[in-house]
């Protein structure tokens, strides 16, 4: 980059040059709460953390009504207290809380400088915390024993290889091995069963099968996701089993057409609840009778990715099942009895999440009150606790006070956030996030941000993090962001999310561009000044929009898969993922041309769009040649600008600061050089689209929404 163009970091228009740089660096100072974890009492909440200073458990006390007591000391990241630590034991991060049955003592994971995992115990009414000794992989998750005296650990092995939503980085207990070591049956996610007394540890998972998720209540039964491949790959071809703990066996119990994930045993053990979708689960709920064998749909529930059997001491509930999911693009919880219509308890459009990153829920162990993370525009996350049932149910209210002022990063104040829809060409309906600044009127520069999967969602929250967190950043700059939810994506129905499968960059392309459409027709979007960016997927889709069309000026891809040929054999979840949106088998002529059909590298049509790739060198999920490859195929065919940054020790997902500040740098004086207004040029055509009249039943053609819980 030459100097005069580092210095470009103005934007046309007169927007601010360092606002979104102001933006980027405040919302990296935050501390974000990750999970809520209500004790069985309810009186205790337990919030895993992520910041600054590393990742950390807060506790808070809960009132009767739901609400904080505030009497908690105050600190450095708000009016609730960390844990103590273990004497005599390193400790860089603790997350996974995980109450035992008397309220009392918290069990969670404590990671040492060398990345190696233990867990610990705290006792909350002494403040005692004692570490039990290192476990031989890093945890994944952790299950109690009712009794409290034992837990079941999911644990992955040195060198398991990570998916996208976890970094795409392969687990390390301790420096990087020089050689890596690969073999097959290595490096597996295994269960090992932990006396919380002394730390004994006894492998009692299924030989020779990887874990990827598991529920069990005591005793020698469990039920889990499993497969013969360890890679992520396996995850895509995984199965349902009833797993026997004593005999370290498998039975299968189900073969699904998609993805499993947040398997539930019942109450007595018979049943077990799971969710049925496709790659980032999100999707249909069931019931598997541990008997008989027997699957029963539980229809009316879309888009949920957390289920837990009620436990409460309503009778007329007994059976059901406590839902949370994806509504559009915010979230909701309710109740079902299988056979019965699911009663919606609370929907916003917000983002209600729990562990990783999708709506879940904790609850006391009466199911009368219940705990999460909430965020919304406009105000910033929140651990939050609310009453299941009474005059107030599902009324959440803070229980954590990690930042003060409502709107703790300057700027974000001035950008509103709307919903809005349009039709794609064939009459699909479409929805997605507008952001723009509230003081800026008339066509302003367009940047499309895509986001990864294809199956997951732009949400409505306080600072949307997919595309290396850059949607906030324009917004506050003075673009108009468009965070589209095309076909494919998550919060529409599991057949919405399929309506990809078989298609990739097909038809949910022409849901994009007819975006683009849709918001220039309104006056929002300058046609002459239009950038998409994208990650992972949206970022494939980004790729494959700036080869084939004319419409964009400019074009920004992080962790792309660029060749889909390549990508099956070469990165981790390459034979599962793209077996399961049918990309074409690789083994095959037909198929290896389907998938090369498909391709950004191979995609031709425009006149050429300047690119700017962006990838990390240690990401497994879609491995940097992924980038090599598009930047060399764009270089040779020297129609518009490319550049490739390659950013040491980063995975699929950036998480270094530094890093971070760089790319959203770049991004920005990528975009300001290329998105300069031509005098008499002409509209770039995207697909024609009729913009709907009253789009998600504002009676607008956009809907602010709503902030606050």
């Amino acid at each position: 980059m030459t100097a005069a163009y580092q210095a470009a970091g103005g934007v046309p228009d007169g927007r601010s040059p360092g606002t979104g740089r102001q933006i980027r660096e405040a919302l990296l100072a935050l501390v974000h709460p990750l999970e809520a974890r209500l004790d069985p009492h309810g009186t205790m909440l337990a919030v895993a953390t992520a910041g600054p200073e590393g990742a950390d458990i807060l506790l808070a006390p809960v009132s009767a009504s739901g609400g904080s007591t505030g009497a908690t000391r105050g600190g450095s990241a708000g009016a609730a207290e960390a844990l103590p630590p273990a004497a005599g034991v390193e400790t860089v991060g603790r997350h996974t809380p995980r109450w035992l049955p008397d309220s009392r003592r918290l069990l969670h994971v404590i990671e040492d400088r060398q990345g190696r995992h233990r867990l610990a115990l705290v006792d909350t009414a002494t403040a005692l915390a004692t570490a039990l000794p290192l476990l031989p992989g890093a945890v994944e998750d952790v299950v109690p024993a009712p009794d409290g005296r034992s837990a079941l650990v999911l644990c992955a092995d040195e060198g398991s290889e990570r998916d996208g939503m976890n970094l795409g980085l392969p687990v390390h207990l301790g420096p990087s091995p020089d050689p890596e070591r690969y073999a097959p049956g290595a490096a597996l996610r295994r269960l090992l069963l932990v006396d919380l007394a002394d730390g004994a540890t006894r492998e009692v998972g299924p030989v020779g099968l990887t874990v990827w998720n598991v529920a069990w209540r005591g005793g020698g039964t469990a039920v889990a996701t499993v497969s013969e491949e360890a890679l992520p790959a396996g995850y895509y071809h995984a199965r349902l089993a009833e797993l026997d703990l004593h005999q370290r066996s498998a039975r299968t119990l189900y073969h699904p057409e998609g993805q499993l994930a947040c398997p539930a045993l019942s109450p007595d053990g018979t049943r077990a609840a799971f969710i049925e979708g496709i790659s980032i689960v999100a999707g249909r709920p069931a019931v598997v009778n541990l008997r008989t064998g027997e699957v029963e749909a539980v229809p009316g529930v879309e888009d949920a990715t957390w289920v837990q059997w009620y436990e409460g001491p309503d009778e007329q509930h007994a059976g059901a099942l406590w839902f949370a999911g994806w509504d559009d693009t915010g979230s909701r919880c309710g109740r079902v009895l299988p056979g019965d219509e699911p009663v919606v308890t609370w929907r916003q459009a917000a983002t209600l999440t729990g562990a990783g990153f999708q709506p879940a829920l904790t609850l006391s162990a009466d199911c009368t009150l219940a705990a999460a993370v909430l965020t919304a525009p406009g105000t910033p996350p929140e651990a939050v606790v609310a009453p299941a049932n009474g005059a107030v149910a599902w009324q959440w209210t803070p229980t954590t006070f990690l930042h003060p002022h409502r709107s703790p990063v300057d700027g974000i104040e001035a950008v509103t956030t709307r919903e809005t829809a349009w039709h794609a060409p064939d009459g699909r309906e479409v929805h997605g996030l507008v952001l723009t600044r509230a003081d800026h009127s008339g066509p302003r520069p367009l940047a499309v941000l895509l986001h990864g999967g294809p199956a997951w969602l732009w949400s409505a929250e306080y600072a949307p993090g997919d595309v290396c967190g850059m949607a906030m950043a324009l917004a506050g700059a003075g673009y108009c962001v468009l965070l589209p939810n095309p076909r494919g994506s998550s919060g529409r129905g599991l057949e919405y999310a399929r309506a990809v499968v078989g298609d990739l960059g097909g038809a949910d392309l022409q849901d994009v561009l007819a975006g683009v459409r849709h918001l220039v027709d309104r006056g929002l979007a300058d046609p002459a000044r239009t950038a998409v960016l994208g990650h992972s997927y949206g970022g494939y889709l980004a790729a494959l929009a700036a080869a084939r069309t004319d419409l964009f000026q400019a074009c920004v891809t992080v962790s792309a898969p660029t060749d889909w040929h390549s990508f099956s054999r070469s990165g981790n979840i390459g034979g599962g993922y793209d077996r399961a949106y049918r990309l074409g088998d690789p083994s095959t002529a037909e198929g290896a041309a389907e998938q090369l059909a498909r391709s950004a590298v191979h995609a031709g049509g425009g006149t050429g769009t300047p690119t700017l790739i962006l990838h990390g060198s240690e990401d497994r999920v879609t491995p940097v040649g992924q980038a090599h490859e598009l930047y060399r195929t764009l270089a040779a065919a020297g129609q518009a600008p490319v550049e490739l940054y390659v950013y040491p020790g980063e995975g699929h997902e950036f998480t270094d600061p530094a890093h971070l500040l760089d790319v959203g740098s770049r991004i920005e004086a990528w975009l300001s050089h290329h998105l300069t207004a031509v005098p008499g040029a002409p509209s770039p055509e995207a697909p024609g689209t009729a913009p709907l009249p009253t789009p998600l039943g504002s009676g607008h053609t956009d809907a602010a929404l709503e902030t606050g819980s």
